[in-house]
């Protein structure tokens, strides 16, 4: 089931529950970044071949207080390569 959409950030769809700083959501629609997991190494923005992400500041979360926001999901190539390498899988690639 999906969450629903409550909000936009950046030109994407937030989905969930977003109470700041505690919960933030999952930003994107095909690049879906769940911030309440995202612990902010940056891995995704590393090997995205498409600069897809950017960092978002995420004060007072106590994750991380910065996130990797895909800010240009559009230009996702399905690559996977943010999908596979997130150490604690909190982003989901969906093709359209």
């Amino acid at each position: 089931m999906k969450k629903p959409i409550v909000g936009e950030h950046n030109a994407h769809k937030v989905r969930g529950d977003v109470q700041p700083p505690g919960k933030l959501g999952i930003h994107g629609t095909n690049v879906a970044v769940d911030h309440d997991s995202c612990e902010g190494d940056g891995i995704c923005i590393s090997v995205c071949p498409v600069n897809v992400f950017d960092w978002i500041s995420s004060p007072g979360n106590a994750t991380s207080d910065k996130k990797s926001d895909p800010v240009r999901e559009i230009n996702c190539i399905f690559c996977r390569a943010c999908e596979s390498q997130c150490p604690v899988r909190a982003i989901k690639i969906t093709e359209l």
